[in-house]
């Protein structure tokens, strides 16, 4: 019909316009004769232009369908790139202020901003010690991923907003299979809210609590306070905490809290990657690996961010103990670290804590295989006994040096770096004794110290990861000798470049050189 209609307005517009060239051509050029088109010559015309109208409908209808078919081409790439490098996401809210103190409401953007900026530097750090873990022990079909998550405000909804606006235009009876893609490829990933809190009124101590939960619920939420110390004066600077103002203190926290947050996040996105096939046995081995892992690096953590990371050492090592109790590793990195926290404790805590660390090195040494491993374990055990204070203990650890000296070559090549370190540390233990005996305030150095830096610079020697010598400056065991070891790294250093083949010397000529570098310390 409406073709029809189209055909008779043609007709009628052709018409009307012969007619008017006709009136006109009558008007102009009265000598020109008359003619009338014929009705056959007006059909013709009107069916030219119909064909043309119902070409350029084609067109366009093809056009049209090759635009839509280009646009859902384009969509469908979008969404299998949005689905394809899906990638867990870290959300980081801004912190909450629950301490009461209208002051801090004005800097919470600026205090969680500072706090983003922080766990990134610490996830880094963490996520390289990951890969070294990774590359050392993980079997080869464990493949966790290399992007790291970076912290964001909001979760990346990209792929729901594109479903959003598809059911805008997509039939009634798509709507549900597009919903489904919502459904099938969820965000993932771990979001954190931080909370400001606060002791008392007067904000004696102040604390950040985290709540770690799982974006789609998989894992258990996780709630934990980081609390300032309790002392009176800030043991980074010794400067009063009163005279602080409460954001400073906050800010002074953050570092503290960062690192805690950064372990805890690698912690479970660790323990997630760990292959499914994994089953039985070989989960827990390989679990019981994970928490020794992380027990470790709590334990260096509470070197250098609070004693309280050797709690959560503590916890982690006792997991892995738990997952794997035939692994000699885990007892001994569990002893050590109780070693470290009898150090870092008094009385009664600090004898209890020496303790459980002697008996941990028992159960080490009994699961233990290698020689070399067996000897480096006693030293351990030796050098907690000597901490004690404990004269029988004492007197027993010196025995075992005693014997230990006389089964080892510290010049051999083949002989673990570990082992001479704990040498050292055993020497420099003793060092600190020394110097309140007569023979220090008479001006003498104390044998302790000067085997100390003889162990350590074969140690030094036949290791050489910068990771180990930064450690040593760092290591609350050599604290006797700890003003020489810049001294001693700086001319083993230079010899290490004139002698690259070092650390493979063995015997005479090896210790030949270790005396040649202490002469050089003047040591």
């Amino acid at each position: 019909m409406i073709q029809l209609r189209k055909q008779k307005i043609f007709q009628i517009l052709i018409l009307s316009l012969l007619s008017f060239l006709t009136i006109t051509s009558g008007k102009v050029y009265s000598q020109t004769p008359k003619t009338t088109p014929s009705p056959d010559s007006i059909q013709k015309i009107a069916d030219n232009l119909a064909i043309i109208d119902k070409s350029f409908t084609s067109i366009a209808f093809f056009l049209a369908k090759a635009l839509i078919a280009l646009l859902s081409i384009l969509v469908i790439h979008r969404i299998i790139l949005l689905v394809t490098y899906r990638s867990s996401q870290l959300v980081i809210d801004n912190f909450t202020n629950a301490t009461g103190a209208e002051e801090l409401d004005a800097v919470l953007p600026g205090l969680s901003q500072i706090a983003r900026e922080k766990l990134i530097r610490q996830m880094k750090y963490l996520h390289l010690r990951v890969k070294q873990h990774i590359i050392k022990i993980a079997p080869n079909v464990y493949r966790p991923t290399d992007k790291l998550p970076l912290p964001r405000t909001t979760p990346d909804q990209r792929l729901g907003d594109l479903v959003n606006s598809l059911n805008e235009f997509t039939p009634d009876e798509l709507d549900p299979v597009v919903q489904l893609l919502k459904v099938i490829f969820p965000p993932y990933g771990t979001k954190v809210s931080g909370i400001l809190q606060s002791q008392g009124d007067d904000h004696r101590v102040i604390g950040i609590t985290f709540e770690i939960t799982d974006i789609e619920g998989r894992v258990a939420s996780q709630l934990y306070t980081i609390w300032e110390s309790s002392l009176s004066k800030t043991e980074e600077t010794g400067d009063d905490k009163s005279q602080l103002a409460l954001k400073d203190r906050f800010r002074r926290l953050l570092p503290t809290a960062t690192r805690w947050l950064a372990v805890e996040l690698a912690r479970r996105e660790m323990i997630a990657s760990v292959p499914f096939i994994f089953v039985g046995q070989t989960r827990k081995h390989y679990l019981g690996k994970i928490y020794n892992f992380f027990g470790v690096l709590n334990q260096a953590n509470a070197q250098t961010h609070g004693s309280f990371f050797y709690n959560l050492a503590i916890e982690d090592l006792e997991l892995a103990v738990e997952l794997d109790p035939d692994w000699y590793q885990a007892y001994d990195n569990l002893a050590e670290t109780y070693s470290f926290l009898g150090r870092d404790t008094k009385g009664i805590k600090s004898i209890n804590a020496y303790q459980k660390a002697i008996a941990h090195y028992e159960q080490a040494l009994q699961h233990a295989k290698n020689p070399a491993t067996k000897c480096r374990l006693r030293l351990g055990k030796a050098i907690t006994q000597l901490l004690t204070g404990n004269k029988i203990w004492i007197e027993a650890a010196r025995q075992e040096i005693q014997n230990l000296e006389t089964e080892i070559d510290p010049t051999n090549n083949k002989l673990n770096y570990r082992l001479l370190y704990y040498f050292a540390c055993w020497y420099a233990i003793t060092a600190s004794v020394e110097r309140s005996s007569l023979a220090n305030s008479l001006g003498v150095t104390p044998p302790g110290e000067t085997s100390a830096l003889r162990y350590l610079s074969y140690s030094l020697a036949r290791e050489t990861n910068p990771d180990f010598w930064e450690w040593t400056e760092k290591d609350p065991d050599l604290a006797a000798i700890r003003s020489h070891i810049p001294l001693i790294k700086s001319a083993l250093s230079q010899k290490l470049q004139q002698q690259p083949e070092l650390s493979t010397l063995t015997g005479e000529k090896f210790a030949q050189t270790i005396t040649e570098v202490l002469q050089a310390v003047n040591k």
